[in-house]
Formats: C-alpha cells, structure tokens, sequence
C-alpha cells in the first residue's frame, strides 16, 4: 500500500478550492487502496490535531495561521517558517512514499525541502492560485512568486496542471514530467430542476468574494439585464477581501432586491443552493475550472460561464449553457436574458451539464492521479527533460 502526504495551506475549516480537491482526492485514492495523510495549518484552537475522515487521516500543525479567508503573506511566511520543521520530522517519523503538494507556494517550497532531505519524490499540484500571469492578491510580490515557481516546478519529481492554465504555467516548467488535468465532481444522488418553479429566476454564483472571480462583472451585467426585466434573483455564496467592494457595486447600481450575498456556508450546505437555483454564473478571470461550477454541472443546472479554456470542457455552447467572452458584461447580460426567456429549455440543459460533469467524477480523476503518481515512483519520468 502506497504511503502518500499530501501538503496543503487550504483545509478545513477554510473553505476553497483546496480545500475540497485536497478532500476529495485524500477519499479517491484510499478507494484506489492508497494510505493518505494530509498535512496542513491548524487555524485556532477549536480543531483537533489529528483526526481522521473518510479513511484517511489529517494532521493540523501550529502556525501563525488564523484567517479562514485568503492568506496573507504573513501567514503564507509563517507556514513554511513553523510548518517545514513540524512537516519534516512528522514524515521522517512516517516515513511515506510520495509528497504531494497542493500548489507550488506555499506547500510546494515545504514538500521541495522535505523531499531533498529524506529522498521522498514529490509532485506539485498546479492552479490558479499561484500561476504567474492569473490575477492574484500578491501580484506586488509576483516578480518573486514566479521565481519560486519556477524553482518548485522545476525541481520536483512531476508537475500536475489544472486544464486551462497550461498556457501560462508550461513556458516555466522546462521538463516533461508534467500532467494536464481537469477538476473533478462528487455527483450528487439528486438534481436540481432548472426552469420548473413558477415566480424569478434563481441564479446562483460561489466563491471567495476575490477580483478574479468576476462578481463586480457579473453584478454590471444584471444592471442591464434589469433594464429589460426584474425577475430574477441571484445569491453569491462567499467570503473575502473583496467584500466591500461588491457590496459598494450592488448599492450603485441599487440591486439589492436582486442580489443577495449569503456569505460562509458550509461545504455539506452547498447542496440545497445548487438545489434550489435554475442556472449557475461563473464568470472568473483565467481560473482554470472553477470546482464550483462543476457542482453545479453535476446537479443538473445550466451554466454561464467566462469563455477560458478550462471552462470549455464542462460547458457545451447552447446545449448545456453558454461561453461568453470575459470583461463583456453586456455579453454576459445577452446570456442572461436567453436563460430568462427560454425557460422551458433549462430542464434539457441541466441534464446534459450533469452529462457532462459525470466524465469527471472525482473517482475516475483519482485514476489518474494514480497513474501518474505510480510512473514518479517507478522513477520512469526523471529523464524528460527538455
């Protein structure tokens, strides 16, 4: 039985994207007959050092973490201050097979040193969150990310990139030991039912409250829609920094009859809101494939989504919802008005987004994932150089 640590900055009680990949990639891997530890951050003083979940286990280490939004950079420093010693004698004493970092920085640089030292090979999860070149909090510090980007990715055993992002990530990587892989989908037992319910139409957008995740563009782009007509609804399910800047957007444009933002809840919430909408929006700037809009597939509802290469994966144009070109809001606000004066067709369009999603369930990329991971350990990637 493979022994596999998986590192990452983002675990519970943080929501993110992460979070949920670090989840359910721990839970695919032991049905595929791995043993899994996941090492992270412990945020405050409410959550357990150790427990284990879903067959696999989690080690919560003390840092100067305390935010459960976006990190700083002080907290990202600390992590890889207070986090490499702690992570680096808990895997000498576990003595694994494989590390596995969830993003190259933080987690990358403490997977990086640990693999040095123990001769443990280590492969380094890419996406939007540290790809130089995507909008991020610290693009004031990005001359030096990209640098330590560089470094990780380049002296690692493999290099897995989210689908979409290769274009920005590749021109750094100077090696073949890298993978291309979409995000994956829990597929849920039940499915929304877009376009049955009588009254507005109940759209749906979640995410961290972040520039990159389009909410100041999806709120322009109702503006216009209302214009036209008034009956819809949309909930933003989300925190962050960005908070009071889209509150600041939805008061200009006085909206707040149309938009309601619901702030934190819960991952093992999030189905009733996919449950109880008719259309997802995700309209995000370069993020690779948004883990929420594939829920959101795989309940059955039709998506809006920002024409980006990882998006076209999961949105089929016209049939199971539309592309639209990012930083266009009044093309995002045409699509809108088509859910809203066809709505007798979103049924047929949720059921080919979960069609779609099902491709992707999280079992078959954990296949993947292993597949790769079993070539790192039979040392057959050490020689694609280029």
């Amino acid at each position: 039985m493979p022994r596999l640590a998986i590192l990452t900055h983002e675990y519970y009680p943080v929501l993110s994207g992460g979070t949920v990949f670090a989840e359910e990639m721990s839970a695919g891997l032991v049905k595929l007959g791995w043993s899994v530890d996941i090492l992270t951050a412990r945020v405050g003083s409410n959550q357990p050092a150790v427990e284990t979940t879903r067959g696999f286990r989690v080690f919560r280490f003390r840092t100067a973490r305390s935010s459960v939004s976006d990190s700083t950079l002080r907290e990202h420093l600390s992590y890889f201050a207070l986090g490499l010693p702690q992570m680096f004698a808990h895997a000498r004493r576990e003595r694994y097979d494989l590390l596995f970092s969830v993003f190259a920085i933080p987690s990358g640089l403490i997977a990086l040193a640990i693999s040095g030292a123990l001769d443990i090979p280590s492969v380094i999860f890419v996406d939007a969150a540290d790809t130089p070149g995507v909008e991020s909090a610290m693009r004031s510090y990005m001359r030096y990310l990209t640098s330590a980007f560089r470094f990780v990715t380049n002296r690692s055993d493999g290099v897995v990139i989210l689908e979409g992002l290769e274009d920005l990530a590749l021109p750094h990587v100077k090696h073949q030991r890298h993978m291309i892989i979409q995000n994956g989908a829990t597929i849920p037992s039940e499915s929304a039912r877009p376009g049955s319910r009588d009254g507005r139409l109940e759209l749906l957008s979640i995410g961290r409250l972040v520039l990159r995740k389009g909410f100041r563009e999806i709120i322009e782009a109702l503006a216009q829609v209302r214009r036209q007509r008034s009956d819809f609804h949309l909930r933003i399910v989300g925190y962050g920094r960005g908070e009071s800047e889209i509150r600041s957007v939805l008061d200009a444009h006085e909206l707040s009859d149309n938009v309601t933002l619901l702030g934190r809840v819960e991952y093992s919430k999030l189905g009733s809101c996919y449950l109880s909408s008719d259309a997802y929006l995700f309209y995000g700037d370069r993020e690779g494939s948004s883990l929420a809009m594939i829920e959101a597939a795989a309940y059955g509802l039709p998506i809006v989504a920002s024409d980006h290469p990882g998006n076209r994966t999961f949105v089929e144009q016209g049939v199971s919802g539309y592309l639209v070109p990012h930083g266009k809001p009044e093309a995002l606000a045409e699509a809108i008005l088509q859910l809203l004066e066809h709505r007798a067709a979103l049924g047929d369009m949720g059921r080919r987004s979960r069609e779609i999603a099902e491709r992707y369930s999280w079992t078959n990329i954990a296949r993947r994932y292993e597949e790769f991971f079993r070539r790192v350990l039979a040392g057959e990637l050490k020689v694609e150089q280029i």
